[in-house]
């Protein structure tokens, strides 16, 4: 179930494929051995890049800045490989849409329904172009920025003193490439090696939201298609039989969001955590579901704003491409998730409506009883949660912005 002969579902999922694939993740997959080496291989490769970023940190506690770089990675890898292992081990939510996408690809008949979904897949490829190729363009400008830092002259004059000269690379491991006493000569091989393991990071990550994206646009397409049904169920032909298969329709699909918040809340919940970790305090909001855009903004405001605006008094041009890269990345990658969000809870409470605007005045009673029932079922929300207590919308990115610029606000404060 690797390859699928339906050109539109290759058309949706063929990038997310290949980018899965390349972890073992691919929910279509043979779980075989083979997929089985692909997720482990990326899996070690990914906790021996963290070993080296932790050790970093704790053979050089004084350089704040290389610190500050190594908490980002650490939480960037920490985040991969939870995404990766938790999406080979709990797939069954993944498979199980993947595999209702798969029959609704092959059940495609009329061309306004090809319409509706091959432009959720498109906003699914866009979304994941956009992320890999954003990943991957921060990686390089991540990797060159060592290239650009102008050493000390009295330690480019001294040539002869190989060891003493600080050797910069991609990811923060030179204190460490120093204890395993590695001969200068590998340095270009270190350096190649580090910045393709910072792509192996970007697919663990972004890979892995892509793969989620694509899924979950496919779904909120469904759903756009179940409203054009309802709206046209009472027109002609059966209408009880052809009502009563819709309400199947609509049981099914909140089904299948069931599942994808089952697996995605517990990965938000790490980034939460992380998030707990590196700021070890947090603001005490007394709106539940705004507590996790508190907590989320002041990782972006702490972390990287502080770094940005002491890279403007120092005028630290590093440092402000690292800050730059930083802040872009964590906004929009909580962008597209408070936009997924809002958009599966946007297309789901048009179920309702859909059905309120159809002929429904024109059915026998019995049936209008059952419309009644549906109406009310429809309203209750479909939302994206975060360890099913925190809501993924855009009402939290907005809460995040608010408080991102109180925060930044404060610190150029305290550094002035």
């Amino acid at each position: 179930m690797t390859r699928h002969a339906n050109k539109d579902f290759s058309y949706a999922m063929g990038a997310v494929r290949i980018l899965s694939s390349a972890v073992g993740t691919w929910p279509l997959q043979k779980y075989n051995f083979v997929s089985g080496i692909r997720c482990f291989i990326a899996v070690l490769l990914l906790l021996a890049m963290l070993t080296v970023v932790n050790t970093e940190m704790y053979l050089d506690i004084n350089d704040a800045e290389k610190n500050m770089d190594a908490l980002m990675l650490i939480s960037c890898y920490i985040l991969a490989v939870y995404k990766v292992m938790w999406f080979r081990i709990r797939s069954k939510g993944l498979v199980v849409n993947f595999l209702s996408a798969l029959k609704d690809y092959d059940e495609l008949a009329s061309q306004e329904k090809k319409v509706i979904v091959r432009r959720h897949a498109q906003m699914g490829r866009a979304a994941c172009g956009t992320f890999m190729l954003s990943s991957y363009l921060g990686c390089t400008l991540i990797s060159m920025l060592p290239m650009l830092v102008r050493e000390d002259k009295s330690a480019v004059e001294n040539l002869n003193v190989t060891h003493e000269v600080s050797l910069n690379y991609p990811v923060p491991s030179d204190c460490t490439m120093d204890l395993l006493n590695l001969p200068v000569s590998l340095y270009p091989v270190i350096y190649i090696a580090e910045y393709m393991l910072l792509l192996v990071a970007s697919v663990g990550n972004f890979g892995s939201d892509s793969l989620f994206y694509g899924i979950i646009f496919h779904l909120c397409g469904q759903a756009e298609v179940l409203k054009v049904e309802l709206s046209q169920c009472f027109e002609v032909g059966e209408k009880k039989a052809r009502f009563y298969t819709l309400i199947a329709r609509h049981q099914q699909l909140l089904k299948l969001s069931k599942y994808l918040n089952d697996t995605i809340s517990s990965i938000m919940i790490v980034q939460l955590f992380l998030s707990y970790v590196l700021i070890c305090t947090s603001g005490n909001d007394q709106r539940v579901e705004l507590r996790w855009s508190r907590i989320r903004s002041d990782l972006v405001s702490l972390l990287s704003g502080f770094q940005f605006i002491r890279s403007l008094n120092t005028n630290n041009f590093v440092m402000m491409v690292k800050a730059t890269i930083v802040v872009s990345t964590l906004l929009a990658q909580l962008f597209a998730y408070s936009y997924v969000g809002e958009y599966l809870k946007t297309q789901f409470e048009g179920v309702g409506y859909c059905i309120y605007c159809s002929s429904w005045y024109n059915i026998p009673r019995k049936i209008s009883m059952d419309v009644v029932f549906f109406l009310m079922r429809s309203q209750k929300p479909v939302h994206l949660k975060a360890g099913n207590f925190f809501f993924v919308n855009l009402e939290t990115y907005m809460s995040i912005v608010k408080t991102s610029m109180s925060y930044l606000s404060v610190l150029r404060v305290m550094v002035a």
